[in-house]
Order: C-alpha cells, then sequence, then structure tokens
C-alpha cells in the first residue's frame, strides 16, 4: 500500500486547524487567523512522530500532554493560569467530542472486521485508524457545524437558565411560584396606571390560580356578563399586538404581592401586572413567566 504523507499532512492541517476555530468558538475567544495557521500548522507536524523512528519519544503520553500544551501557548497565548487551563482542557474537549462523533457514526454505517483483527490486533503496525481518509475528508465540515451548532446552543440556553429568577406571587390567598426570565421585549405597560405587565404562561400555571380568574381569564372581550365578586375592580383588559399577527387583548389582574428572588437576594415589585395569556411562551421547563425590564429598575431602586 502506498502511502501519500504529504497529503496526510495536510489533511490533518486543515482538521487541527477547525479543531481549533471551533475550540475559539465556544470559549468565545477572538483568535488572530495568523495565530489560528500557526499553531494548526505546528499541531499537524505530530503526524510525523508516527513515522519518524527518531520521534517517537514524543508518542509517550506526557510528552503528548506537552505538545498540546505548546499548540494552546502558540494560539491563544497565556493570560492567566485559569484561562489557560481552561482552553487546554476545552481543546481536549472538542477533540474527543468530534472523535467520537467520527467513530459513532463510522460504525453506525459499517461493521469493519479489520478493525478488532487487524488495529487492535496483537502485534498490529498499521497505521493510523481504519476510518477512510475520504470519510474523514467528506466527514469532517459536516461534524465541525454541528458540533458548532450544538456548543452555541447549550451556550444559548445555559445565559437564558442563569438569566432566569423565581417568581412569588400573592393573589386572592393564593401562593404562586413561578420561574421568570426578563424579556426585553416584552414593553407591555397598562396604558392608564404605566404599570408594568409580568406576561404568564397559563398553560403551564393555570392550577396554581384561582378556578374562577381562570376562567373568567378565558373570556373574549365582549363577553363581560356575570363578573365575580373577587374580579371586580382587580381585573382589566389590555389591548396589545405582537410580529406577525392582529390586534389582540390580554387579561390582567392586580395582584396582593409579587416577590421576585434573584442569586440569594428578594425584592418586591408593587406596581406589577399579571397577564395572564393562554398562549405557550414556548420554552417548556425554563420558565413560565415573562418579566417585565420595568421589574429590574424596581429592583434597583430597592438596592
Amino acid at each position: 500500500m502506498t502511502l501519500y504523507f504529504d497529503i496526510i499532512w495536510l489533511l490533518n492541517f486543515f482538521i487541527d486547524l477547525l479543531l481549533l476555530i471551533l475550540t475559539a468558538t465556544v470559549l468565545k475567544k477572538n483568535v488572530p487567523k495568523k495565530r489560528l495557521v500557526i499553531g494548526a500548522f505546528f499541531a499537524s507536524l505530530y503526524i510525523w512522530c508516527l513515522i519518524v523512528p527518531a520521534l517517537e519519544i514524543l508518542t509517550h503520553p506526557i510528552l503528548k500532554g506537552l505538545y498540546s500544551v505548546i499548540i494552546i501557548l502558540i494560539t491563544f497565548r497565556f493570560n492567566t493560569l485559569g484561562s489557560f487551563i481552561q482552553t487546554l482542557l476545552m481543546f481536549y474537549f472538542v477533540n474527543f467530542a468530534v472523535g467520537g462523533a467520527f467513530i459513532g457514526i463510522h460504525y453506525f454505517l459499517q461493521v469493519d472486521p479489520a478493525f478488532v483483527g487487524g488495529s487492535l490486533g496483537p502485534g498490529t503496525k498499521s497505521f493510523g485508524s481504519p476510518i477512510g481518509w475520504l470519510f474523514v475528508l467528506a466527514g469532517f465540515p459536516l461534524v465541525f457545524y454541528y458540533s458548532k451548532q450544538r456548543f452555541e446552543s447549550i451556550e444559548t440556553v445555559k445565559i437564558r437558565y442563569e438569566s432566569t429568577m423565581d417568581v412569588h406571587v400573592e393573589l386572592q390567598g393564593h401562593h404562586i411560584q413561578l420561574r421568570g426570565f426578563v424579556d426585553s421585549g416584552n414593553q407591555l405597560t397598562d396604558p392608564f396606571s404605566k404599570r408594568p405587565v409580568m406576561i404568564i404562561d397559563m398553560t403551564e400555571t393555570a392550577d396554581q390560580f384561582p378556578k374562577t380568574l381562570v376562567n373568567f381569564s378565558k373570556r373574549s372581550p365582549s363577553d363581560l356578563t356575570n363578573v365575580e365578586e373577587e374580579n371586580i375592580g382587580n381585573v382589566s383588559l389590555l389591548p396589545f399586538r405582537t410580529i406577525g399577527s392582529h390586534q389582540q387583548f390580554l387579561w390582567t389582574v392586580k395582584p396582593d404581592r409579587v416577590t421576585v428572588h434573584e442569586n440569594g437576594r428578594s425584592f418586591e415589585c408593587p406596581r406589577t401586572l399579571l397577564g395572564l395569556s393562554h398562549v405557550p411562551l414556548g420554552e417548556k421547563e425554563e420558565y413560565n413567566c415573562l418579566l417585565h425590564p420595568a421589574m429590574m429598575q424596581q429592583k434597583m431602586r430597592a438596592q
């Protein structure tokens, strides 16, 4: 079998370059292209350690680790010890994730007895992995793109989760526990009192509210007959409009108390209205109400 080491080296160079780019993307680091190329070039040189007998000592696990340390120093520099360790571990994680994806896809699509009988057999001297280079060349960009999208998605969910907070509402003798998310796009306020409106997903939380109020909030604006006594003077109807929709109406209710808990601290929002929406917010289990930005301004005044 003829091996073209220059082609193998070039393929390793591009793979190392994409792995470094993916590492920088996940860590949100702005790395100059020149340093990425130099780092990838140095990383790709390791392929020669596998074919040059004089460099075989570099295949020792400790020296492999030192080699990867140099790769990180070349590409990302050294700022602080914590940042360096984080970058190094993320570089390993990205390599293992992408490599594991390749092996999983390869052996999902086909069973290669040679891998067990040859590459993993005792005394084998075979070069590289049984995964074909053509498979790597064609599949790596797809795995890279998918991994990049997944990492960004995880980061988005993490940011959103860290931005949510517990909300406790007291209403007509009921104690309601909610999970709120501060939505800068929520600018709904009562046109008369200028109170901010906290939009609540009633499809998820209706069981915590008074049953009479839940039934009332499902009425159309034209049906205002037989209003329960506890709702008189506490409920109001607000017009609002969302992108791509026509004019809509939302029932709101004045709570007895709204308390927001954030990072072990609590603050009250005395001028808040509850918007009772029967349209799902779309983020299951992450939050079930949208907090108005003005509620955070009340927090600042309280502090």
